[in-house]
């Protein structure tokens, strides 16, 4: 099914991190994510196929 769909999202950025919780350490504190009120990081696993 196709549809419609917005996001929020304005940009991404890919950081190689063995946890979760790792990546988003990455950004606590980080001056570019604390400028604007409401600003912040969503986290999200990049996965993969198999190997072709």
């Amino acid at each position: 099914m196709i549809a419609s769909a917005t996001s929020d999202f304005c940009s991404h950025l890919i950081v190689e991190a063995e946890y979760a919780e790792a990546a988003a350490a990455l950004f606590a504190d980080h001056p570019h994510i604390s400028t604007f009120p409401g600003d912040g990081v969503n986290i999200m696993p990049f996965l993969t196929g198999p190997d072709i």
